[in-house]
């Protein structure tokens, strides 16, 4: 009976949302569009001609990339709230539900961003301003060198810590045919190393390291100082020494 029904109703309906993703995809990345090709027209008419003229179009052509990503990253916001996609619920709830929706049109949102342009702007100061408008909470001086990020608003980070390299940030997982999805609070001068995964639920101390290549296993309490390490990671010392210059989320 349930694969009957799958057959019958959840592939067909995939199909829908799917095509509806594609056009809201399509308006969101032709409005961000639209200032590089006002600058690519602009230089067009410009009184050049020859290889000079070719040049200042491939400079334009550049340049427009640039600023359409930059645009991009103040348009995603906007559609957040005009679509009242205030973010991924908590709890545990189905795929074909409003929570679901919810989830899943939230995160696209990100996954725009991410397949366009973020590695741009990776351990600059524009990333974590695109994730506090999304609904991220983040203290000061932190860097993020990742573009795997999701569900920006149940996620918080103190003031100066690091995410390292391509770590893997999100707030929800898949289970036995569900979503679940909790808050992850990660404190103040933290390093959360390369590749690294942190799943839902988890707290992070201040001070606390999180080695490289390490998995941070659902609902996991990493302690003040704490230096964890393994799949899935598990307390191998302690950080000595450290002092907390900012406050805590």
């Amino acid at each position: 009976m349930t694969s009957h029904w799958k057959t019958r109703v959840l592939t067909p309906l995939q199909f829908v949302l799917s095509l509806a993703l594609f056009v809201q995809a399509a308006l969101i990345l032709g409005l961000a569009a639209f200032p590089a090709v006002k600058l690519v027209l602009w230089v067009r008419r410009l009184p050049l001609a020859g290889d000079l003229h070719v040049l200042a179009l491939c400079l334009a052509l550049g340049a427009g990339y640039f600023l359409f990503g930059l645009t991009l990253m103040l348009l995603l916001p906007i559609t957040r709230w005009v679509t009242f996609n205030r973010g991924t619920p908590t709890g545990t709830f189905s795929y074909l539900s409003w929570a679901g929706w919810q989830w899943a049109s939230y995160n696209a949102l990100t996954l725009f961003l991410r397949f366009s342009f973020v590695n741009w702007v990776r351990l600059t100061p524009f990333l974590p301003v695109f994730h506090r408008l999304m609904g991220m909470r983040i203290g000061a001086r932190v860097q993020i060198n990742t573009a795997v990020v999701a569900d920006q608003n149940l996620i918080s980070i103190g003031d100066d810590t690091v995410i390292g390299g391509d770590v893997t940030l999100v707030a929800h997982v898949a289970e036995r045919g569900r979503l679940f999805a909790a808050p992850v609070v990660i404190g103040s001068q933290v390093t959360v190393g390369l590749m690294s995964v942190i799943f839902p639920g988890c707290v992070i101390g201040d001070g606390a390291i999180i080695a490289a290549g390490s998995v941070v296993a659902k609902g996991a309490k990493v302690g003040p100082g704490e230096i964890w390490s393994g799949v899935p990671a598990r307390r191998i010392g302690r950080r000595h020494g450290f002092k907390v210059t900012g406050g805590t989320l």
